[in-house]
């Protein structure tokens, strides 16, 4: 099957649920370069919304396209959040942060009043266990809490940059990107409460509970999965 093909059938289906939207959170990957070339193709017809960015790449992508990008502070309400992911379990829990932006998509997809969130089929996976789950971690607390992961017994890596600048990979709020094995035998909600509890841990790119509409893509079709968002403070009359 054609990865390349099915990201493209899925994105171009997310497109629907921005139709009735004014404010469109808008997701960092690969899979998003091809939502947000798809947004600018459209641009004229999208002149009357506005764009938040979950990284500074999306954002100057999307101005580059002249598309309205609006600052996290001037709005209160998000309308619609539309992502990708790294990894989906059958219950459309999803491993985030392949791209380094897990903190500022947590804040878009929680806050979001819907959540769209756009795979391709290889994505997919029976199980989160003994994937690893990228952790934003403040610089100053590095050394101490990789020490400390070690301690707990977890299986851990500083992410490293492959090009341009070398040196650990930083995320868009300025935390170094430690990527951590979700171990075998400890369940997703506790694994994520626990390691962010740590003094200086900012996010943990783990978002369970917080799909409204997963869309999958496969070469020649989608398929759309609505799931059950344990948390969120606003009520949705959509259904498909």
């Amino acid at each position: 099957m054609s990865i390349e093909q099915a990201r493209w059938l899925a994105v171009r289906e997310a497109l629907n649920y921005i139709q009735d939207a004014e404010v469109v959170g808008v997701g960092t990957g690969s899979t998003m370069e091809k939502f947000i070339e798809l947004l600018g193709s459209l641009r004229e017809s999208l002149s009357s919304k506005y764009f938040l960015a979950s990284s500074l790449a999306t954002s100057l992508k999307l101005r580059e396209l002249g598309l309205k990008v609006i600052d996290f502070n001037s709005v209160d309400l998000v309308d619609v959040y539309v992502d990708s992911a790294d990894k989906v379990d059958t219950n459309l829990n999803l491993i985030k942060g392949g791209g380094a932006a897990l903190t500022l998509e947590k804040i878009l997809t929680y806050y979001s009043k819907f959540n769209v969130f756009v795979v391709d089929f290889s994505k997919l996976v029976d199980d989160l266990h003994n994937e690893f789950v990228p952790v934003d971690v403040l610089p100053q607390s590095l050394t101490l809490l990789t020490h400390y992961l070690r301690r707990l017994g977890y299986e851990f890596s500083i992410r490293y940059s492959s090009r341009g600048r070398y040196g650990p990979v930083l995320s868009d709020v300025g935390g170094v990107i430690v990527d951590v094995k979700l171990p075998p035998n400890e369940d997703l909600v506790s694994f994520e409460r626990r390691i962010k509890s740590l003094p200086g841990v900012i996010e943990v790119g783990l978002f369970i509970g917080l799909t409204n509409i997963l869309i999958i893509g496969y070469e020649d079709r989608v398929e759309k999965l609505r799931g059950y968002r344990l948390y969120t403070m606003y009520s949705s009359s959509r259904t498909t």
